[in-house]
């Protein structure tokens, strides 16, 4: 006998799913576009300087923060315009860090003048060993900056003497030594504790150099101050007759207004040929990637072959490059 039960039959109820409005596709759509184009509204204020330049300093630390937190928010949030922001200021960051640095093409300077410069450090570690690490790469002018005393000025003295670097000039604890006759000339108007101008008689390629140990914006003085005294150097420059080399330890990044200031008007000679090279390099201070040291030639003339050395116990990079007038 067959049962009269019959099994339940489940009933399964579609729903359907609604699509996504036009409406809100273009907010989305919007959204996305803005978090992506905004960071790069970064190339259009950064010339207002000021407070803008402390964020230019620090733009490695920023990229970092920027895509980590921008990983982090994707991830709780289960969206994903928070990694696009992040990997958008990610990319500003790339491109106004690098942009500085690009190689410049070159025509080589005939004479070649071969310039050492060097922040040496007023507390240089091993003060017996920075003469030889100075004064054996084959320069034709030697530059230092921040000497701690008499006593390394006639060390450095000594050792350039040996190498043919026998005409001093020396102000304060800045120097150069040259195989070329060198007159002192006046700061016009330039502080003189931090700038010295110099008249290096080359034979046939006479110029004027300028000697620069520039005040830290970060604790010494401000990005503003800094401006107008990049200000104040370009006017001074522009009377010269001769032409220009200016050279040292400018405490400006290459990231900030000051430096497109004096890279518009001057040529940035350690980027004659080669990538621009990251110069302080002291305790955490690398992950900056902040080139402070600087040569800067007249468009007049040309440079060739930088690179970047390591003067014995200095907390910085040295930077030599030939430079002269343009062949």
């Amino acid at each position: 006998m067959e049962s009269s039960h019959r099994p339940a039959q489940t009933r399964i109820r579609l729903r359907a799913v609604e699509p996504v409005s036009r409406g809100a596709r273009a907010r989305r759509l919007l959204l996305v576009a803005l978090v992506t184009a905004m960071p790069w509204l970064w190339f259009v204020v950064r010339d207002a300087g000021g407070p803008l330049d402390t964020v230019a300093v620090g733009l490695p630390l920023v990229a970092i923060a920027a895509i980590s937190l921008g990983a982090i928010a994707a991830i709780v949030s289960r969206r994903a315009w928070p990694l696009i922001a992040g990997a958008s200021v990610l990319a500003v960051c790339a491109v106004a860090i690098g942009e500085p640095r690009f190689p410049r093409s070159i025509v080589l300077p005939d004479p070649a003048i071969r310039l050492v410069v060097a922040n040496v450090w007023d507390e240089n570690p091993t003060p017996d060993a920075l003469p030889a690490s100075m004064t054996g790469r084959n320069a034709d002018v030697l530059v230092a900056v921040e000497m701690a005393d008499d006593e390394l000025y006639a060390a450095l003295t000594e050792s350039a003497v040996s190498q043919g670097l026998d005409t001093t000039v020396e102000q304060g604890r800045q120097a150069v030594w040259s195989r070329f006759p060198l007159r002192p000339l006046d700061e016009l108007g330039l502080p003189s504790a931090r700038v010295m101008r110099v008249g290096v008689d080359v034979p046939g390629a006479p110029f004027v150099l300028y000697v620069l140990h520039g005040l830290n914006p970060l604790r010494e003085t401000s990005f503003d101050d800094q401006r107008r005294f990049t200000e104040d150097l370009l006017a001074a420059t522009a009377t010269e007759r001769r032409p220009v080399v200016v050279a040292g330890d400018l405490n400006m990044s290459d990231r900030v207004a000051s430096y497109r200031d004096i890279s518009a008007a001057l040529t940035d000679a350690m980027r004659a040929g080669a990538t621009g090279s990251t110069t302080y390099v002291r305790g955490w201070w690398p992950w900056l990637l902040l080139r402070i040291d600087h040569v800067f030639v007249s468009p007049s003339w040309c440079a060739g072959d930088p690179v970047t050395f390591a003067p014995a116990g200095s907390d910085h990079r040295g930077v030599e490059v030939a430079v002269g007038p343009c062949a």
